[in-house]
């Protein structure tokens, strides 16, 4: 059942913005809204309601601290059907509203770059596929990362289908972590890493069958911010060079929310921050 669970989860939040009721996911996994209701509070301790809004509420945290994005857009972004609903249930959970939150990191701006340097550079990818499993741990917490024996640990056959794939892993709690804005107050807060495969631009997996605990992704066309490193220990501070990068730099482009990625390539890391290429503004 806990993959089940795990497979509902990961349907909360790739539809954060979207007015889907928790019969609408109940009818995706083939369960009854009850046994949803109550396996899913077994494994996450709260409900899928409660969980999915606190999943808005982080993104929106997010999208207010790192991008120009006006408050009403945000809103809409995070699955909420207007600003007012969307600044009292902000405000519930942070204590001040999606404003004043937005205007207490400013000072983002104006950190200190960390003592290493890093480079980052917008780039755009071709559309790719990627296969993840999710694990319910921090990266820190895992052994393996980066080794393609790890990653591919259950897919024999799928890798070698596919021929050369690179590891990689994808983390949605990335962003909202280096803000603080994550949920303190769970009696338990299982931080997710997705584990998997970046396939080459020529794999085709629309035919191959994958074991019940990996998904399939399809990567459309997007710009990212590329920053590149040599350990992962120095993920954090990667990160908030990208970050700094982008908020001190007048691009087109602001981060969009979607989970940030690592790629393990032969002599680097390569760290991978969605874009959105937008002109919106504060208000």
């Amino acid at each position: 059942m806990f993959n089940a669970m795990s497979r509902a989860e990961i349907w909360l939040q790739d539809t954060l913005d979207q007015s889907l009721s928790i019969e609408d996911l109940a009818n995706h996994l083939g369960y009854s809204a009850s046994q949803i209701r109550r396996q899913f509070r077994h494994c996450f301790n709260t409900s899928p309601s409660a969980y999915r809004e606190q999943r808005r509420l982080e993104r929106a945290a997010v999208l207010l601290s790192l991008t120009p994005q006006n408050i009403a857009h945000i809103a809409i972004r995070c699955g909420y059907a207007n600003h007012s609903s969307f600044s009292r249930a902000f405000q519930r959970r942070y204590q001040l509203t999606p404003r004043h939150y937005r205007q207490s990191f400013s000072s983002m701006r104006h950190l200190a770059l960390p003592v290493k340097q890093f480079t980052t550079t917008i780039e755009k990818s071709r559309p790719r596929q990627a296969v993840f499993t999710r694990v319910y741990k921090a990266p820190n917490a895992i052994s393996g990362l980066g080794n393609m024996s790890h990653h591919a640990n259950h897919l024999p056959c799928f890798v070698a289908q596919l021929g050369h794939a690179t590891p990689t892993v994808a983390l949605p709690d990335l962003l909202a972590d280096k803000i603080d804005a994550l949920e303190a107050g769970a009696k338990v807060r299982k931080s997710r890493t997705d584990i998997g495969l970046y396939l080459a631009h020529t794999a085709n997996t629309e035919n191959l069958a994958l074991p019940v605990a990996y998904r399939r992704i399809e990567i459309p066309a997007q710009h990212y911010a590329k920053t590149c490193f040599d350990d992962f220990d120095e993920l954090s501070d990667a990160l908030t060079s990208t970050l700094l990068q982008l908020l001190n730099q007048q691009h087109r482009f602001h981060i969009s929310g979607e989970s940030p990625r690592i790629l393990w390539h032969p002599d680097h890391l390569e760290l991978r921050v969605p874009l959105l290429r937008e002109a919106t503004h504060i208000y």
